[in-house]
């Protein structure tokens, strides 16, 4: 994967929709992910986005996932982030958005 290579996979187990981000979710990721996952997920229903196969994330990751909250939140929907990496909460302590993802780390 090149330095600004991030994917975003679809899964299904029993328990409903799993998504997957794989690479590094930085600047250069963030519009194509955020237009895979408006395609990718589905149109009705909660998800889980499971992040543990995020090699780094920034700023503009912490931004992508808001948005989905949001857009989630909007429809009376459920996002749950699953492996959060120890970056991303730490990004999200400081800009004091912990309790928007619900993160509990």
């Amino acid at each position: 994967m090149s330095a600004q290579t991030v994917t975003l996979e679809a899964d299904k187990d029993g328990s409903g929709p799993l998504f997957r981000l794989r690479g590094q979710l930085g600047f250069a990721g963030v519009p194509g992910v955020l237009a895979s996952g408006r395609q990718l997920f589905p149109a009705s229903g909660d998800v889980r986005l499971d992040l543990g196969g995020l090699d780094s994330v920034n700023s503009a990751g912490l931004a992508l996932l808001l948005e989905w909250q949001h857009e989630f939140k909007r429809s009376g929907r459920e996002m749950k982030l699953l492996n959060i990496p120890a970056t991303l909460i730490n990004i999200a302590r400081l800009s004091e958005l912990e309790p928007i993802l619900a993160i509990t780390a």
